[in-house]
């Protein structure tokens, strides 16, 4: 039941965060001129879900390990004492034999915690950890712990991610895109450990049956401050991954003076884009430059308040007057450039979406039609547009217009004729009756007083 509570409470923070995700098209300037190099990228808003740049967030793509996000909190979610010691199966290093992949060295029988191993598989991107952690879970049966992981994303509202093994290895029917990765990595969070391990620039395993102590480095070169082209102070947790199909990915989790950000680079590549004769990573530089620009050029504002009047509408029966007011339905707040000011920003009536009158009475507050909020020319976000004032409707000006209009009405005017055809018709046979009547009439001698007293 803690584990439900907990799934719900945290799918309702993810949700409002990102189901209604406005576009970041005011910004696209601004991303081209920092010629970022991968081909999913992604830059949005922990706090409220604003999209602030965004490039094929939803073409499918190899996660690479990534995936190992969705692994930990399957782990996570299953597991209640992280203290619990795991003995490393045979059968789990072996899989992992002529991959070439990322290993933490385990050797078959040797004896660590969870946590432990948490740490090898999301620190130093371990896929021996990962199928020791998923054969920990599920035994034997790796079915049942990947149908654990899509049953999670799925959860989630991810519509373009699919698991096929625990680690990301290349495999066809293993994808994801950057909009799904940020969504589970914004849930992910949310797990105090998950962000605990996920924010160790290096953590250190003990002394076990089969090994000394040793020292784990985190992959992600954002932590480290030896990595000038990478460091970035403002990131607090990351991912990498990398394979020949997926490229170089990374996902960070970045915070400043109360801004939250996480920022997605998928399928970028290995090259010495600076030609100082050594190869960079353009997930690493992707991300950095993204964290850096939001926390230097932009804020959260005001955008808009219920007191701006943002257009008129026509109304029908109304008492003293023909046209209402609308304006915005709440205080909308929006990440803008730093410096901008209310007069910066324009919120206009969506054309379609205005009716073309509306009947009195008229509430204030009642939702009317659609509005959108622009910052140089672009669409920052959508919103409604409500009645600034009430209208009370004036019963005569109803009855004479519905008056009006019902005689006007071509039906009203046809079925008028037939009626007055019908009573005519009806007067003409009445009257034709009674013509019948008095020539029947004349077969009978009608005899006055004199004539009767003459026959006498």
């Amino acid at each position: 039941m803690k584990k439900l509570i907990s799934l719900l409470l945290c799918l309702a923070i993810t949700f409002s965060a990102f189901m209604s995700i406005p576009t970041g098209a005011a910004y696209d300037s601004s991303m081209k001129e920092l010629g970022l190099r991968s081909d999913c990228l992604l830059l949005i808003s922990a706090d409220n879900g604003e999209i602030i740049f965004e490039q094929n967030i939803r073409k499918q793509t190899s996660p690479a390990s990534l995936t190992k996000i969705v692994t930990a909190l399957v782990v996570l979610e299953n597991c209640k004492d992280l203290k619990t010691v795991v003995t490393v199966p045979e059968e789990c290093i072996r899989e992992l034999d002529g991959t070439g992949s990322s290993m933490g060295n385990l050797k078959p029988g040797e004896q660590l915690t969870v946590y432990d191993l948490l740490c090898y598989m999301m620190i130093q991107s371990a896929n021996d950890a990962a199928t020791t952690l998923a054969n920990f879970i599920t035994g034997s049966n790796r079915a049942a712990f990947i149908g654990k992981m899509n049953e999670l994303v799925k959860t989630l509202g991810c519509k373009n991610t699919n698991f096929a093994n625990p680690h990301g290895l290349e495999h066809e029917d293993q994808y994801t895109s950057a909009e799904d990765m940020a969504i589970i990595f914004k849930y992910a969070m949310g797990n105090t450990t998950f962000a605990e391990i996920a924010g160790k620039l290096s953590h250190t395993v003990p002394a076990n049956n089969l090994k000394d102590a040793r020292r784990l480095s985190n992959t992600c070169f954002l932590f480290n401050k030896n990595y000038d082209d990478y460091y970035c102070k403002y990131v607090k947790a990351a991912k990498t991954g990398t394979t020949k199909k997926a490229g170089s990915c990374l996902i960070t989790y970045a915070s400043k003076d109360g801004y939250n950000y996480i920022a997605v680079a998928l399928k970028s590549s290995m090259k010495d884009f600076d030609n100082d004769g050594t190869d960079e990573n353009g997930a690493f530089l992707d991300c950095k430059a993204m964290l850096e620009w939001a926390f230097s050029k932009i804020e959260l504002v005001a955008i808009c308040d219920p007191e701006k009047i943002a257009g008129e509408v026509r109304v029908n029966y109304a008492k003293s007057t023909d046209f209402f007011s609308v304006v915005p339905k709440e205080t909308v707040y929006s990440l803008v450039p730093i410096g901008t000011n209310k007069g910066s920003v324009l919120v206009e009536p969506i054309p379609e979406s205005v009716p073309e009158s509306v009947d009195a009475p008229v509430r204030k507050g009642d939702v009317i039609c659609k509005g959108r909020v622009l910052y140089a020319g672009e669409v920052l976000r959508e919103i409604d547009l409500v009645a600034a004032t009430d209208v009370k409707r004036n019963i005569f000006a109803l009855i004479g217009t519905k008056a009006k209009n019902l005689v006007t009405n071509p039906i009203f005017i046809v079925i008028s004729i037939l009626i007055v055809a019908a009573i005519i018709i009806l007067l003409f046979i009445r009257k034709k009756k009674r013509r019948s009547h008095a020539v029947a009439g004349r077969d009978y001698k009608i005899l006055n007083y004199k004539d009767f007293s003459k026959m006498k």
